[in-house]
């Protein structure tokens, strides 16, 4: 019987030390900032990570007064402003296009946090078959394809397929060619006689480690920041899918 007392009392305090013991919550910044050349304006979000058990509002959560501003090969500066639309959002104005094949220093200043990541931003990318409004039959289905990109990390590039407007059910793969038969794949193009839309990115070196890897390889320096500085081009066709 004092066996059976001292098991129930010992499992007691074993619940309640586990019950009170937490976790250590580790504070990061997130960082969003992409560049993408042909964009009027390129933006950037500025967050942070917050408590689980912490009610969040998440219409609000973004960082303002953070200060983001990039220099290209000229010694050419140009900065962010913040929105006044959304908490934590920042643009450029139209004086900053991003160049293709051209390297940018982003330094991101956020509450006395200090972030630089040179970014190479890739060649120019073009899908070369099939054309705009071509119609695919799948019973013959075409390849796609498209030009090689100078810059573009271990030239990988990440093909994606999905109805028009439509953003749901999409098809995605990485390849390190310039050509993939998406439309062999019939149970992809499930919806005849619909229109989809083929998308060919090509990435830097940064945002290929963000997509193969997450968060562990999206760090980007050891003060606790985690996210995304990187760049990307890319390329759309839309095409008809028939039967």
């Amino acid at each position: 019987m004092k066996k059976l007392i001292f098991i129930f009392s010992f499992s007691i305090l074993l619940l309640i030390s586990c019950s009170t013991t937490e976790v250590p919550f580790e504070h990061r910044y997130v960082i969003n900032l992409v560049l993408k050349p042909d964009m009027k304006f390129q933006k950037a979000f500025i967050d942070s990570t917050y408590r689980l058990d912490v009610p969040v509002d998440y219409y609000n959560t973004g960082i303002s007064d953070a200060e983001i501003f990039i220099v290209d090969e000229n010694s050419d500066t140009f900065r962010y402003s913040e929105s006044d639309l959304l908490t934590g959002l920042y643009y450029t104005d139209d004086s900053f296009c991003v160049e293709y094949d051209m390297a940018y220093l982003v330094n991101v200043s956020v509450e006395g946090e200090f972030i630089s990541r040179e970014v190479q931003v890739p060649s120019s990318l073009a899908i070369l078959s099939p054309d705009f409004s071509d119609t695919v039959f799948l019973s013959n289905p075409p390849v796609v394809i498209w030009n090689r990109c100078e810059h573009s990390f271990k030239n990988t590039y990440l093909v994606t397929s999905y109805r028009s407007k439509i953003t749901e059910d999409f098809f995605e793969m990485l390849t390190p060619d310039t050509a993939m038969g998406i439309f062999n794949n019939r149970i992809l193009f499930e919806k005849k006689d619909t229109m989809y839309t083929v998308l060919v990115e090509a990435m830097d070196s940064n945002l290929y480690s963000y997509l193969k890897s997450g968060w562990q390889y999206g760090e980007l320096n050891k003060k606790g920041t985690i996210g995304l500085i990187g760049a990307i081009v890319f390329d759309t066709v839309a095409v008809w899918v028939r039967e």
